[in-house]
């Protein structure tokens, strides 16, 4: 066997020479190997990006909705009688609000048991709501038909007091039950879930839990509390409501009563919420400013090439970038006196990045606080005013569409001269056209042209769109990481082969130089016997 080190046989560095060829041979190897480090630094990158436009998408689809700029404050004279909130369509403007008769609901009380465990008749027990009319002996009974009736089955397993509470409660339904000792009696109270007249209980079934004052049976349980309305006066109107959550009198505001004025009014005040929507604009530009550094960070130029960043000259990134300031950076076709960020107040740096001038957006809020919410957000207007904007779709396209009636029961018609899909009252732009997905409501008899509606896609709502394309499955991102880790896989495979054949090399080249040893020695060995003879012979001389 040959020898493969240094000081051995002929004392050639077989070790040596291998090494030395064998970084030779590894060269393409170490490019695969650094070029599978980049793709890699490329991936962790994309994912860093991803992240940040997913962050961006969120803070941006919170402020896609209107609802975020068309901030309200509601005030209450009297918070201890009512409070209130606004949905943000209420009407500027204050109220005077007198609360004279809380909403309560029915309480019925059975007849006094010794012990909670004694038996009541079985039955099935049918429990219904409605509105009794006092005028009358016995009352009129009104059916309520929004609310279904109750059946319970009382049988052995549960005709006790107790049980027929428990059956009562175990249905989740609008009533429920207790037990109430009175100091020397159990009783059964049932008590209807939902306040107002309307609801008030009609029990049959069970002998011993009958409530029906409609009709001339003994009822054999009592009314400790008749179910109530509420009411109100609002700007000298009288109002009658069967809760106490009101939230269909004054429009876009819901009012909840909490006790009685005794006959004294309180101012409901309705302002715009300044401070709400300075707060929506301000995390719009931080978000965006957010994204920017990230984008910024990774795209970024280093002249020694120390700290160039991972995505430096990367064709997609460059594509997103361009696509996300091709959104910021043109007018909006708007539906409100605003086109552009800039007349609010946000506007771009030298540095790249967003900065606000509140004194401007504060101006802006005064002047048209309500077309804020059209720059940032979905929106439109309607020249009919019996036509109004619903809802919208991230296919529908901004721009002016006609509006046509052709029939108002059943309603048909057509948006931007297409035949719109009907739901209810409602027209809904057809698949495929630039009005797909807009949703309008029609109210009215009139057929024929109904004017137009003028549809605009903000800029949170424009930007939401392009971060969904971005981050989707089928993307420009999804698709470059599935391509650089198909190189990843294909680098994987490459390193795998090279390093077969470095190793059937390196193998190659210890044999040869292990040869050249050995052959080596051996003529050093002849060379020694050589010059022994001739100096033997030289001797003999």
């Amino acid at each position: 066997m040959g020898i493969s080190s240094a000081g051995i046989g002929s004392g050639l560095d077989v070790n040596g020479i291998v090494t030395s060829l064998m970084g030779i041979e590894q060269k393409p190897l170490t490019a695969v190997t650094q070029q599978k480090t980049d793709y890699q630094s490329q991936i962790s990158a994309y994912g860093t990006l991803k992240s940040s436009l997913s962050t961006f998408q969120t803070a941006v689809s919170a402020l896609s909705s209107a609802s975020k700029f068309n901030a309200q404050t509601v005030s209450s004279g009297n918070a201890s009688a009512f409070t209130a909130t606004s949905n943000g369509s209420a009407t500027i403007g204050d109220y005077a609000v007198t609360i004279g008769q809380l909403a309560k609901p029915q309480k019925l009380a059975t007849a006094g048991f010794t012990n909670v465990t004694d038996t009541v008749d079985t039955g099935t027990l049918s429990i219904s709501f409605g509105q009794y009319d006092t005028a009358t002996v016995p009352y009129g009974f009104t059916s309520n038909t929004t609310k279904t009736p109750i059946s319970i089955t009382i049988d052995s397993s549960n005709n006790t007091l107790a049980g027929v509470r428990d059956a009562i409660n175990a249905s989740n339904t609008s009533v429920n039950a207790t037990i109430v000792n009175n100091g020397t009696k159990n009783q059964l109270i049932i008590t209807s879930k939902d306040t107002g007249e309307v609801n008030s209980l009609k029990i049959s079934g069970v002998s011993q839990l009958a409530y029906d004052p409609s009709t001339s049976d003994v009822n054999t349980t009592t009314q400790i509390q008749a179910a109530k309305n509420a009411e109100l006066n609002i700007d000298g109107i009288h109002v009658v409501k069967a809760s106490n959550t009101i939230s269909d009198v004054i429009g876009g505001v819901t009012l909840n009563l909490l006790t009685t004025s005794a006959g004294v009014s309180a101012n409901l005040g309705v302002t715009s919420n300044q401070e709400a929507v300075k707060a929506s604009v301000t995390a719009f530009v931080s978000a965006y400013n957010g994204l920017d550094s990230t984008l910024r960070n990774l795209t970024k130029y280093d002249p020694t090439g120390k700290s160039s960043g991972v995505l430096l000259g990367d064709g997609t990134t460059r594509t997103l970038i361009s696509q996300i300031k091709s959104v910021m950076t043109k007018a909006i076709t708007s539906s409100g006196s605003f086109n552009s960020l800039s007349q609010i107040g946000v506007s771009f740096q030298t540095s790249g990045q967003l900065a606000l001038d509140s004194t401007k957006l504060s101006a802006a809020m005064t002047s048209n606080f309500s077309d804020i919410a059209s720059l940032f957000a979905n929106s439109a207007t309607a020249t009919d005013g019996q036509v109004s904007y619903s809802a919208s779709s991230s296919k529908t396209q901004a721009g002016t569409y006609a509006v046509n009636v052709s029939s108002t029961s059943p309603l048909v018609g057509t948006i931007n001269g297409v035949a719109a899909t009907t739901n209810g009252t409602r027209l809904v732009g057809a698949f495929g056209d630039a009005s797909e997905g807009l949703d309008i409501n029609v109210a009215g008899t009139a057929t024929g042209p109904r004017g137009t509606v003028n549809f605009s896609v903000g800029y949170a709502a424009q930007l939401n769109n392009v971060m969904t394309s971005l981050l989707s499955d089928t993307g420009i991102l999804s698709a470059r990481s599935e391509g650089i880790n198909t190189a990843i896989t294909r680098l994987d495979k490459q390193a795998e082969s090279i390093t077969l054949r470095l190793t059937a090399i390196e193998k190659r080249y210890r044999a040869q130089f292990t040869r050249l040893d050995t052959l080596m020695a051996s003529m050093s060995t002849t060379s020694s016997f050589l010059t022994q003879q001739i100096a033997a012979i030289n001797s003999n001389k």
